[in-house]
């Protein structure tokens, strides 16, 4: 019923199972035969009591021989039985074996599958593509950063002028002349810097800018 099962839907039994299924077959019917071996055996051995009881020897020594016959063929099919279902247990676990091959088969498939994918040569060249992916994000973030376009550009003389006015500042407050409290303190300079007319004039507020640093470092000191 099970073959013809098979075969409706389509699906063949393989040899294994095929040869499993006749060895348990084969074993039981040998376990047939041992139980009349041993009814038999045990006939003849009620026979032998008989006929020794009625006086016949020689009949209850015959029968005892074909006892001794059975036991021996009980023994054998015994020995039989064991070896078929060493078999089959040597047939489970080569196909256990077959199993694990093919199940190792398949994981060696996909592990060629994740080295190519993931190979020595295309893990370097993805790690330096992700070097210098995060070398221009870097520079990038450099870029975005720079104060440079909200610094204002100062030629030479436009720096000097604003020393000038610092110095100035840090003087009158050495002196006390500017409030540091609450009060406001008027942002317009204290005194106009007009643009020297010559070098002689330039070199002069220079010389006036010295002394004034001069002044407030000594009035630091003291």
């Amino acid at each position: 019923m099970k073959r013809l099962k098979g075969f409706l839907t389509g699906s063949k039994p393989s040899s294994s199972t095929e040869t499993k299924a006749k060895l348990k077959r084969t074993i039981n019917q040998m376990e047939v035969k041992v139980k009349n071996y041993q009814r038999q055996s045990d006939e003849q051995y009620e026979l032998a009591r008989q006929l020794l009881k009625s006086g016949n020897k020689p009949g209850a020594h015959q029968a005892l021989k074909r006892r001794e016959l059975y036991l021996t063929q009980i023994t054998n099919t015994h020995s039989k039985i064991a070896n078929l279902q060493r078999t089959i247990e040597t047939l489970d676990i080569s196909a256990d074996n077959v199993t694990l091959t093919e199940t190792l088969a398949q994981a060696q498939t996909a592990i060629d599958g994740n080295i190519e994918a993931a190979s020595p040569e295309k893990t370097e060249e993805v790690m330096m593509a992700l070097e210098d992916s995060i070398e221009m994000v870097s520079d990038m973030e450099e870029s975005l950063t720079d104060t440079s376009i909200t610094e204002i550009g100062m030629d030479v003389e436009a720096d000097d002028r604003i020393s000038m006015q610092m110095a100035e500042l840090e003087a009158e407050l050495s002196t006390g002349t500017v409030s540091t409290g609450d009060a406001s303190v008027s942002t317009s300079p204290t005194s106009p810097i007009s643009e020297p007319a010559d070098g002689t004039k330039r070199e002069a507020d220079k010389k006036k800018l010295d002394e004034m640093r001069k002044q407030i470092e000594e009035g630091l000191r003291s």
